[in-house]
């Protein structure tokens, strides 16, 4: 194990040869020394996150013989300025049709008890048959022609999941822009968000 501090002393290479080995879509692992505990990983992480640019993600994460460390390079800051009104788009797009949706499996609903409601298996909207599979308070509809995927929140459509959000984009092939920017999937699209400033849960 390397000596120094922080993240350094968990066997973490230094923050600034980390950021000329990291590169877009070609992201490090980090297989640190099997005597690492895991809280001294995630506080190396941690430490690392704080010394590399807001555009890099880090996370600690349990391997096969011990922690590992992942760095990636996120969207940088003039991508996320460049696909911010397509972002936009995407998101007033998705909260319209999750709340549609949602709409659509309220009014079908048949109560069952005054506090539950039993949902339709499936809603019609734009013409299209969507397939509901709920669970807890969400509901993943789905286009039975197009494969178009929108998971809402069933008493929060407005609510925006990084995840959620990055999968309708990618199964209603409308939103090329903002698919392509997420090379790093989830974590890009976190960072899209926060660079715009839409808040999620």
């Amino acid at each position: 194990m390397e000596s120094g501090a922080g993240a350094i002393a968990a066997g973490v290479p230094d923050p600034a040869d980390l950021r000329r080995r990291v590169a877009r879509g070609r992201g490090l692992v980090v297989v640190l020394d099997e005597t690492v505990t895991m809280p001294a990983a995630t506080a190396a992480a941690r430490a690392l996150r704080v010394a590399l640019q807001p555009d890099m993600a880090v996370f600690a994460s349990a391997g096969r013989q011990g922690p590992i460390v992942t760095v990636l390079q996120l969207v940088s800051d003039s991508e996320a300025a460049t696909v911010r009104p397509a972002l936009e788009n995407l998101v007033a797009e998705f909260r319209r049709v999750a709340a549609a949706l949602v709409e659509q499996m309220e009014a079908g609903s048949s109560p069952v008890s005054d506090v539950d409601a039993d949902p339709p298996e499936s809603v019609r909207y734009h013409g299209a048959t969507w397939y509901l599979y709920p669970h807890g308070e969400h509901c993943q509809f789905e286009n039975s022609a197009s494969g178009e995927v929108v998971e809402a929140n069933i008493y929060a459509p407005d609510l925006v999941d990084p995840y959620f959000l990055l999968q309708y984009a990618k199964t209603s092939g409308r939103h090329g822009a903002v698919v392509d920017a997420c090379v790093e999937g989830f974590h890009d699209m976190c960072r899209l968000l926060d660079h715009a400033g839409i808040a999620y849960g």
